[in-house]
């Protein structure tokens, strides 16, 4: 492990002390003044003659939990440094190399302390994760000699983990090939073989004798056929709203509202396909192969289903080089915990020299009415006129009795006029969306309402509006938007119906 040496300079005002000593004592012709000039010189001499080195055996370990992590997951990571040398260290300063793009919301990733042979030290910190591999740099420690004038800077490898990995479907559970038995969750009005009593009919001669009503007979001495709710396969469009201006961030390092709107999407896959339903993807506000841009995967079951459209979620998780902060600024100390819901804010502490105190920057505000991505180097997304014609496309691909589950942070009017559009055409309608609008400062506090406005105009056309606010847990989001569908008219199920 090689290291850089270098000298800092110290004790200014001892040598200054020394020399007005020194000159008081020669003018005055005083013997006590000049012994006394002697002493700060002797400080001096001794912090330029000592030095410091950073041993060839000091070692370091990291470990990253969890791993892989979901978005916006916070994850905890753990650095120890450990003294493997015969020496001690009575000076040692540690800062760990934290991904640049990533935020620290709690602890720091800097320690210091003195080391004795084989004793270590140990810092943890949570930061939150975001969809991709982030690999940390080497630690880099640094030793200061006795007198603190000598320093030695090192950066010793590293054992354990050296990336910290998100994936969208990290925490989702593994899919059987054909769900469960394609049997389906949502009951229909259209009667058959079933569980739950729907209703009774004349008794035809190709009825199972298990069927019959034989307490009707037995009243009436006429045979019967009992009606039970049918269960069916929901067909189901995942619609992901993945233009421009939904490419935001509540704070420095924190995911993406398409990010999180992905993972969503991707527990809502695993969650139906799992259940024997068909699942189909729409991914709007991207260059696709359809004619007007959409990226679309026809509704189907199953594991190689399942895989294709987290291959669109990905598409739609892709992202200009920089995202931008809600409101502009930065708000720092303001973090709180993302691990069951979105968060808002980040301290963004990041660190690669361990004396250095260094704050968040700021970024470009995003403009609420652009909905192209004009990025260099990300694929232009449509503008206001395009996306409506995604829009009506996604009616036309939607085979009949489908039903829309739309992921949007409505950050503007664009998305509730889709969710109208869709809804006048008798289209129903589940609009899951993230809430990422920070309201620490007076304009997210005022966007926060414009969207609480925008929600309140979805649910007027006849969506069914979920908000997935900080501090709720997915899984329950997503049990609360499907539990209305426990029952579906017969006309709007049988394009389901196997």
């Amino acid at each position: 492990m090689g290291g850089v040496n270098r000298r800092q300079l110290r004790w200014r005002g001892a040598v200054a002390a020394a020399i007005v000593l020194a000159a008081a004592g020669i003018a005055d012709q005083n013997g006590t003044l000049l012994l006394a000039a002697a002493l700060p010189l002797a400080y001096v001499a001794y912090g330029s003659l000592s030095r410091t080195v950073v041993p060839d055996a000091l070692t370091a370990e990291r470990t990253v939990e969890p791993s892989p992590a979901r978005p916006g997951a916070v994850v905890r990571v753990t650095l120890t440094v450990t003294n493997g040398s015969d020496r001690t260290i009575t000076d040692l300063r540690v800062a760990d190399g934290v991904p640049e793009d990533i935020a620290v919301v709690e602890g720091t990733p800097r320690t210091a302390g003195t080391l004795r042979p084989d004793e270590s030290v140990e810092t943890a910190y949570h930061v939150v994760a975001k969809r991709g591999d982030h690999p940390f740099e080497r630690p880099q420690v640094r030793t200061r000699g006795i007198a603190a004038g000598a320093v030695a800077t090192a950066r010793p490898d590293v054992s354990g983990d050296e990336t910290l990995v998100c994936r969208l479907d990290a925490d989702a559970p593994p899919l059987e090939e054909h769900g469960e038995g394609r049997v389906g969750t949502l009951n229909t009005d259209d009667p058959g073989e079933g569980l739950t009593f729907h209703s009774v009919r004349e008794y035809h001669p190709d009825d199972p004798a298990a069927r019959i009503d034989w307490r009707h007979y037995a009243k009436r001495g006429e045979l019967a056929t009992v009606n039970y709710e049918r269960n069916v396969p929901a067909t189901v469009v995942l619609v992901l709203d993945a233009r421009r201006v939904n490419h935001v961030v509540a704070s420095e390092g924190r995911p993406t509202a398409v990010e999180l709107q992905a993972y969503a999407a991707t527990r809502t896959l695993t969650d139906l396909l799992r259940a024997g339903n068909d699942v189909g993807v729409a991914v709007l506000g991207r260059d696709g192969p359809q004619r007007s841009g959409v990226h679309w995967l026809p509704p189907g079951s199953g594991a190689g289903q399942r895989e294709r459209a987290l291959d669109l979620f990905r598409i739609a998780a892709e992202r200009p080089p920089d995202p931008v902060d809600l409101d502009g600024v930065v708000e720092d100390g303001r973090s709180t915990d993302p691990a069951d819901g979105p968060g808002r804010g980040a301290t963004g502490e990041r660190s690669t020299e361990p004396d250095d105190d260094r704050t968040p920057g700021t970024v470009a505000d995003q403009d609420p009415g652009d909905t192209g991505d004009r990025t260099p180097g990300v694929a232009a997304g449509p503008g206001l006129a395009g996306f409506d014609a995604q829009v009506r496309q996604v009616l036309e691909l939607a085979p009949a009795g489908a039903q829309l589950t739309v992921f949007s942070p409505l950050l503007d009017d664009a998305a509730v006029s889709a969710i109208e559009t869709w809804r006048g055409a008798e289209m129903p309608v589940v609009l899951l969306s993230v809430d990422v609008v920070p309201e620490t400062t007076v304009s997210g506090q005022f966007a926060e309402v414009r969207r609480r406005t925008r929600l309140a105009r979805c649910q007027g056309a006849g969506a069914r509006v979920f908000d997935w606010q900080r501090g709720t847990p997915l899984p329950l989001v997503i049990q609360r938007a499907f539990a209305a569908d426990a029952k579906v008219s017969a006309e709007r199920s049988a394009g389901g119906v196997r």
